[in-house]
């Protein structure tokens, strides 16, 4: 089943930056990918939230990732 193509204005990452540094090195990117990747970096967000709620921050800091 495939998952549903999120809008554009839904996705965290910039889909035509991705596509860009992706065709500087020879690849093409599928829209598959930008919906799983999209999902993995939200995912990392999360991850480094949880990290600064132990510390009881509100900043997030390159050690929360």
């Amino acid at each position: 089943m495939k998952a549903q193509k999120p809008k554009e204005e839904e996705l965290t990452i910039y889909k035509t930056r991705i596509k860009t540094i992706a065709k500087e090195k020879g690849f093409r990117v599928s829209g598959e990918f930008i919906i799983a990747f999209d999902k993995a970096v939200r995912e990392l967000l999360e991850k480094a939230i949880k990290r600064a709620e132990m510390e009881q921050r509100k900043t997030l800091l390159p050690r929360h990732v």
